[in-house]
């Protein structure tokens, strides 16, 4: 077979598949054409070009713009290379990870990493990590880019508002004075309940929090503190709010759940749909033959 025949079979192989360059000859893996095809098809095909292809600004665009991942299997001289280091972050922030480190430091490009994919701040320079502006930005999109924010920003409030607004257990890599900021922990569980067990020991024994974030998420009930386990009126306000009363083995400990008193009254809320033990309507051996015999005559 010629070259020309095997170049033709070759430029249909990889408009279908551009990972099939990885089995083309080294002939055709240095071809623009050939390669220019496979990469505009899967911009990953790139790893397979030759070395003198990889450095080719026309190319390694095309592959980044397919798949900003590609970024890793360019030229260190394309990696350090602006306008393509902006085409990949565009599209994948985390190919920020492959960018020089002096483009990692590039303001433009970070900001535009981050925009994409909030975690990306992770490949940011340490001097960009402490811009206030690209920190906002990344926990804006996602919270959890928090965790990459220097000190300074996880003890900004305006920083740290942003990123439980986006995600409540962003809290969890906010600064301690910020765990104990009554407003910031009340937007982080009004989003995630789960959010409270990153709260101070002081918000964790505050009502109106706890109350917001069992009302988030039922399932936080079973970790808050024993004021509110043992707090009759809690519990009913709990039952009230989720229609049901949910006794299983991380709540069977709680004192109200043995008491007939309450039980009685918990079943005759008017919102109450059923009670649940274990996550179904069975009566079980968690409760005492006292509360048994109750519900056995409720239900």
């Amino acid at each position: 077979m010629d070259s020309e025949v095997q170049k033709r079979s070759q430029l249909q192989k990889v408009q279908i598949n551009g990972s099939l360059l990885k089995y083309a000859s080294n002939e055709l893996r240095n071809d623009r054409e050939v390669v220019l095809t496979a990469v505009k098809q899967k911009g990953c095909a790139l790893q397979y070009a030759s070395n003198e292809l990889q450095n080719d600004r026309e190319i390694v665009i095309a592959a980044v713009r397919q798949s900003g991942y590609a970024l890793q299997y360019a030229s260190n001289e394309l990696q350090n290379n602006r306008g393509v280091v902006l085409a990949a972050v565009g599209k994948y922030g985390w190919a920020l990870g492959y960018a020089s480190n002096n483009l990692r430091n590039d303001r433009e490009v970070v900001l535009a990493a981050v925009m994409q994919n909030g975690e990306a701040l992770e490949y940011a320079s340490n001097e960009l990590k402490t811009n206030r502006e690209i920190t906002l930005a990344a926990v804006t999109q996602t919270g959890y880019a928090l965790f990459y924010a220097s000190n300074e920003l996880r003890n900004d409030r305006e920083v740290v508002f942003a990123a439980v607004t986006q995600t409540g257990r962003a809290l969890k890599y906010a600064s301690n004075e910020l765990r104990n900021d009554r407003e910031v922990v009340l937007t982080a569980v009004t989003k995630t309940g789960y959010a409270l067990l990153h709260a101070s020991n002081e918000l964790r024994n505050d009502r109106e929090v706890v109350l917001t974030a069992v009302t988030q998420n039922y399932g936080i009930l079973q970790y808050i503190s024993q004021i509110f386990q043992n707090d009759v009126d809690f519990v009913l306000k709990v039952a009230q709010i989720h229609s049901e009363i949910n006794i299983s083995p991380y709540t069977q400990h709680f004192k109200v759940f043995n008491n007939p008193e309450f039980i009685r009254e918990a079943i005759y809320l008017p919102n109450i749909k059923n009670v649940k033990i274990d996550k179904c309507r069975v009566i079980s051996t968690y409760l005492p033959s006292t509360i048994l015999d109750l519900l056995y005559g409720l239900i």
